[in-house]
């Protein structure tokens, strides 16, 4: 590769250098140059030159792209979106894309810097939401805007591995703090009230299998009785079901791990009513059931509940029952591993119910669970010491 130092007179009769580096060919086999001007003197457009001839040299220099970042976001949706997420994963992205595009989707990819990013953030914390019904600009949660700053991460990340940037802009960017909130869940008593306020909705036996096993929503709803063992009261889950706005479909668990969970005993007698029950739906709809799915939980004729219909009846279910809001179906796997957790169930057990990739995962979501048993293990040493203590030493020197 090879540059060189010009000098160019402005309108205004001002006198810069600049230089010139030849970066070779595109893709469609045209010259592609680098050009910077604006330097006062010749010797300062001299060491510039020679400074990316050097990160060229050293692999680091990174190509010029005339692409703005909106045509860059849809490439990569296009491109790589596909291969590296899910179908409701990359449904997810394309929105959370949007916000990006909306304030930077004219930029030229190259002058996107940290600065403007960590500004389209800022505003978008101050007032880029709206309200569901008013419309009027609200702000986004810290949360949210963690999960578009990711977007960004994930697509500039690609620019740097394709040249197109030296560095990720995302790399200088101060996101807001999000604040660390306790997942919330359910005492035995307003548990019961949950429960009982399900058999209206035809939802008790569903609900019941979420607060019994604390298995994910879309777990339950993906669940056949080829999964469920009522012999030995056990119950495998490997599959997941998943709502897009392409429809449904069914895929691996979130860790894409197979768990095979125990059951309790009045899970195991609720589950054998069930399919007697199922059995005359069965006979019912005759060859319009679909028994081909063989769903543990399904609508009359044995087809699919969507996820979505199911969480907006179990907030419903709890407001009616008094709830109030913020309780819904993920409710009750919080609650399932809360009271194990404070029951004295171990970490590792309980983590591996709920299907998580380690238990330090575990531990962060439920460290409010905890602490009985910090109290018992200091309760413990506390005895252990004191027993040794009041034992007559041996060989003490007096």
């Amino acid at each position: 590769m090879t540059g060189c130092v010009f000098k160019r007179r402005l309108k205004s009769g001002r006198v810069v250098w600049g230089y010139s580096v030849d970066a070779g060919k595109d893709e469609n086999g045209r010259r592609k140059q680098i050009f910077k001007s604006g330097f006062s003197r010749k010797a300062d457009a001299d060491e510039a030159l020679r400074g990316l001839l050097n990160e060229k040299a050293e692999g680091e220099l990174a190509r010029p792209d005339p692409q703005i970042f909106g045509a860059f976001v849809e490439h990569w949706l296009r491109e790589y979106g596909p291969r590296k997420c899910s179908p409701k994963t990359l449904e997810r992205y394309r929105q959370l894309a949007g916000y990006l595009t909306a304030h930077l989707g004219g930029i030229r990819l190259q002058d996107l810097t940290a600065l403007m990013l960590e500004r389209v953030f800022n505003a978008l914390r101050d007032a880029g939401g709206r309200h569901p019904k008013t419309k009027k600009p609200r702000p986004l949660s810290p949360m949210t805007i963690h999960h578009i700053a990711a977007v960004a991460n994930v697509v500039l990340g690609k620019a740097v591995k394709l040249k197109i940037f030296k560095s990720n802009p995302m790399q200088g960017v101060e996101l807001p703090a999000v604040p660390r909130r306790e997942a919330r869940s359910l005492d035995g008593e307003k548990m019961a009230w949950y429960l009982d306020a399900a058999r209206a909705h035809g939802l008790y036996e569903l609900f019941m299998f979420a607060a019994g096993t604390g298995c994910r929503r879309g777990e339950l709803l993906a669940l056949t009785w080829a999964d469920v063992d009522l012999v030995n009261g056990a119950t495998r889950i490997g599959r997941s079901l998943e709502q897009t706005s392409a429809g449904l479909r069914v895929k691996s668990t979130k860790t894409e791990r197979t768990r095979t969970i125990s059951l309790p005993a009045s899970l195991v007698e609720l589950l054998k009513f069930h399919r007697e029950c199922q059995e005359h739906d069965r006979a019912l709809f005759g060859q319009d059931y679909r028994s081909d799915l063989d769903l543990v939980f399904c609508g009359p004729a044995g087809d699919y509940l969507k996820p979505d219909s199911v969480s907006s009846m179990a907030s419903r279910v709890a407001r009616e029952c008094g709830l109030g809001r913020g309780v819904s179906l993920h409710t009750l796997r919080h609650s399932h591993a809360s009271q194990l957790l404070s029951s004295g169930v171990s970490l590792p057990t309980v983590s591996k119910r709920l299907g998580h990739t380690d238990v330090h995962t575990t531990a962060s979501i439920y460290s409010h669970a905890l602490p009985k048993d910090d109290l018992k293990a200091a309760e413990l040493w506390e005895a252990g010491f004191q027993r040794a203590a009041d034992q007559p030493a041996k060989g003490r020197v007096s």
